[in-house]
């Protein structure tokens, strides 16, 4: 029946307004192509190709031939309508603010004059009804047409009146020369173009900074992270004489290991990513180590810096740096602490800096504490009686930052 072979193409109109609506947002009018040439030789512009969904009727005239079909429908759907063709359309005049305005409509079209069944001959094939050799419309066409008008036109029955452009047309000119047509907002970026902009809005992102043990959640459109993680600094060594005949100057903590890369991450694998955040060591005790872990497995991790200690009654070493691992950009070891004493001879303790550095200073009867994320503390030196313990400055934390990528 013709209403099974119709019911085809009401179905197709309403799963492409029901894609669109997805894609878009319900009631969202979404303009493609299309594209404003003004003429340099007259008043008129040429619109290209393209097309447009909007709201309209599913079907706002009967749709069928003779003796079936379908009721008109006034159900509302978001529609498409196109067009294949450049289209030249006149500007009406000068000195004025034009918009360019799209009518959208669908039209009954391509008519042919088709073979009938004569159901009381069935050897006989009419031309047309009642074999009156009459044409009927094949196709029900969404087009588009264009008026350029300082005023709203009236919308076609069961379409719609989409504003596409803007000119501003100076007095008194005899052609559009110069005149730059301003898109409205039914132009939508496309799914690549949103893709482009995603990418550098997320590449020109400042990382984030996390400094606490957490679980990250993985955003679905992401499909890498970038991660740099800084492993805790280690602490300076304490001191306990007055004189270099003990132990007078400590030396300084290392700072943190320091790891950076980019890795794939994918939400059938999993959901989050779990951060670990190295303490700063107190004094003369190592840093924390910092880390990411994936799907159970340790993607990178930088450890934290040794603590400066006394190796002997009159000698103290700086703290080694930390180590890092499993950074695909880099892996860098932390800045070793500064040496303290040596029998008679003492060196500045200073601690070790991390990546913004901050180490802190030897200082009498208390090393400093570091001041930036992965350095190391300072030694101390002297202290107030021999025998009584002048503490060498704590590490300052480790951190981790981050930031998805598509």
């Amino acid at each position: 029946m013709d209403t099974d072979l119709l019911r085809v193409g009401r179905y197709g109109k309403a799963a492409l307004g029901h894609l669109s609506d997805m894609l878009y947002g319900r009631d969202v009018t979404a303009a493609s192509g299309l594209i404003c040439k003004p003429s340099l030789s007259d008043l008129s512009v040429t619109i290209g190709a393209g097309s447009i969904t909007t709201s309209g009727a599913m079907d706002a005239a009967f749709l069928g031939g003779a003796g079936g079909g379908y009721e008109a429908d006034a159900t509302p759907t978001t529609c498409q309508y196109s067009t294949d063709e450049d289209v030249r359309v006149p500007v009406p005049g000068t000195g004025a603010t034009y918009t360019v305005f799209a009518l959208c409509a669908e039209q009954d079209v391509d008519d042919t004059v088709l073979p009938f069944f004569n159901a009381s001959n069935p050897a006989q094939t009419q031309a047309g009804v009642n074999n009156d050799g009459n044409a009927l419309p094949t196709r029900r066409r969404a087009g588009l047409s264009f008026v350029v008008s300082t005023d709203t036109p009236t919308a076609p029955k069961g379409g719609a009146v989409v504003a596409l452009y803007t000119l501003n047309v100076p007095q008194g000119v005899t052609s559009l020369a110069g005149v730059q047509p301003q898109a409205g907002k039914v132009f939508w970026p496309t799914i690549p173009e949103l893709a482009t902009q995603t990418l550098l809005r997320a590449a020109m992102q400042p990382m984030e900074l996390v400094t606490t043990n957490t679980s990250l959640s993985i955003p679905v459109w992401a499909s890498r992270v970038e991660l740099r993680v800084v492993g805790g600094g280690g602490g300076g060594a304490s001191s306990n004489s007055m004189t270099l005949n003990g132990s007078f100057s400590g030396g300084g903590g290392g700072s943190g290991g320091d790891a950076s890369g980019i890795y794939g991450v994918n939400l059938t694998t999993g959901s989050t990513l779990n951060v670990t955040v190295g303490a700063g060591g107190g004094p003369e005790q190592t840093g924390g180590t910092s880390l990411v872990s994936y799907n159970g497995q340790t993607l990178l991790q930088a450890g934290g810096g040794q603590g400066g200690y006394f190796y002997s009654t009159m000698g103290s070493a700086g703290g080694e740096g930390g180590v890092a691992s499993g950074g695909t950009v880099w892996n860098q070891i932390g800045t070793s602490g500064g040496d303290g004493q040596t029998n008679s001879s003492t060196f500045a303790g200073y601690g070790g800096n991390g990546p913004w550095g901050g180490g802190g200073r030897c200082g009498n009867q208390g090393g400093r504490s570091a001041t930036h994320f992965g350095a190391g503390g300072g030694g101390s030196y002297s202290t107030s009686a021999d025998g009584t313990k002048s503490p060498g400055g704590s590490g300052y934390s480790g951190c981790v930052m981050y930031r998805f990528l598509p």
